[in-house]
């Protein structure tokens, strides 16, 4: 009898946890007009969810600190813009994550200021986060973390440019001392001065971004793992602009090999150097247990490998970049031609610890992903394999429905909002003027009278086009 009664209180009180969880809408029309409104009301508790309307927050109206557990906070109806315009709350910047593993969705954050020169788009105080399909521009840091020694990391198709205040200190992002960072399908660029991926995690898994310094970057390194620590580097795009502060492209270990288990492993990546001055594409520390170097394009001139190895193969290594077979180096589609060294010139690798070291897909550009599997029996080095065809890079292959057309306001695609991840406009010139994520209406009010191309990209990467007018 009492076992039954035990379980019984189980039960009830699942129960009334899942009813308790309550979805809070956020917007100019809502109950709560803005974050900052919904968080002084202390509403929220464990395992809600936010639903943030996609409109532009400005001040005061973007702060918030979001105290409760597993929460998921998302922009719905569009991508809500958060611009702090020199607000800030507890000298952190523009939303402090005070409660544990936290989701964060479809948010845009600018313009985190502080007085100590680390402000934040998200600051985070507590243990675990997931941030996805988010984006970080203009802000001290774009995501900055504590150092719980504990927590896991997941951060993927977001993206990170022109973030830190210029001094090396700050960076695109900072994640401290926690228990793992996993970085996928992301799009890092343009840090001023800082890294675009800097981490002490304890483990680090760095697979199919976009890491680049492009022409005009000049950020210090693109990926600095400053303790070291269990680290699968596979299958990113990175490029070191002519501009970089830091001669390195990948440090590992550099402040001291503090964490567990230095076993480094850096495979299929393609990396390009542009900075002349001088150049390191991988700088290991002295001391390193496990450093394999496989299956990687080096393009440029630089030192290869600074530091020891442990195992290095199949890399292919030129000071020529054009000598690699690039598709469009100049616009850093960094697919192989069939005349590329790499083509068929890697070896597999046999897994680690339960990971594997054969990857399964490829960086697509902006922040999306495509299959990859081996062509002709034997895998390509670098972060693309030849032959390899998916949507993704395909050109916009049919039109889709808008109305009115044309268009003076409010220009609206046939297609759900939850359907689309990006609209945008261009100029026949082939001009990019507007980008709108996840969102069915395009406000066009801004353009000139004529005509012009709408860019729809799925959920699933497929490109739509359609041709419109501005009156």
């Amino acid at each position: 009898m009492q076992l039954y009664s035990f379980l019984s209180l189980i039960w009830c009180l699942l129960t009334v946890a899942t009813i308790r969880a309550e979805v809070f809408s956020v917007g100019p029309e809502r109950t709560y007009t803005s974050p900052n409104a919904l968080y002084q009301a202390g509403v929220v508790q464990d395992g809600d969810t936010i639903e943030i309307d996609g409109e532009t927050y400005v001040g005061t109206q973007t702060l918030a600190v979001w105290q409760a557990d597993e929460l998921v906070i998302k922009g719905v109806n569009g991508r809500p813009h958060l611009i702090a315009d020199g607000k800030y709350i507890q000298g952190k910047g523009i939303w402090v994550l005070a409660g544990d593993n936290i989701t964060v969705e479809n948010i845009e954050f600018s313009g985190a200021v502080v007085p100590d020169k680390n402000g934040a788009g998200i600051r985070l105080d507590g243990t675990g986060i997931t941030v996805r399909h988010c984006y970080f521009h203009d802000n001290e840091n774009g995501i900055l973390t504590s150092n719980p020694y504990a927590g896991d990391i997941l951060i993927e198709y977001s993206e990170f440019g022109h973030n830190g205040y210029g001094d090396g200190f700050s960076h695109n992002l900072y994640v401290g001392h926690v228990n793992s960072l996993t970085f996928r399908y992301n799009y890092s660029h343009h840090a001023k001065i800082g890294h675009n991926l800097k981490s002490r995690a304890n483990e680090n898994f760095i697979y199919y971004n976009r890491i680049m310094d492009e022409e005009t970057g000049f950020s210090s390194r693109l990926i600095d793992l400053s303790n070291g620590g269990f680290t699968i580097i596979m299958g990113n795009l990175l490029m070191q602009g002519p501009n970089a502060e830091n001669n390195t492209l990948i440090g590992y270990g550099k402040e001291g090999l503090s964490n567990d288990n230095a076993h480094l492993y850096v495979v299929h990546n393609t990396m390009v150097n542009k900075r002349m001055a001088s150049c390191n594409f991988l700088d290991i520390q002295d001391g390193t247990e496990i450093a394999l170097v496989h299956n990687n394009i080096f393009a440029g001139t630089g030192t290869t490998i600074k530091g020891t190895t442990t195992s290095t193969g199949s890399n292919i290594i030129s000071t020529i970049i054009d000598d690699m077979g690039f598709e469009d180096e100049a616009g850093y589609d960094y697919h192989v031609a069939s005349n590329s060294p790499a083509v068929d010139s890697g070896e597999v690798l046999d897994p680690v610890n339960g990971y594997s070291l054969t990857p399964d897909y490829a960086y697509a550009h902006p922040t999306l992903l495509e299959n990859r599997s081996i062509v002709n029996g034997r895998i390509d080095v670098g972060a693309y394999e030849y032959g390899e065809t998916t949507s993704s890079f395909s050109p916009a292959q049919s039109t889709v429905g808008i109305f009115p057309n044309p268009a003076n306001a409010i220009l609206t695609v046939d297609m759900p909002a939850e359907s689309i991840r990006q609209l945008e406009v261009y100029a026949l010139s082939g001009q990019r003027l507007l980008r709108q994520w996840y969102s069915n209406r395009l406000h066009v009010d801004a353009l000139s009278e004529g005509l012009y191309v709408l860019l729809l990209t799925d959920m699933n990467g497929v490109r739509f086009h359609q041709k419109f007018i501005k009156h």
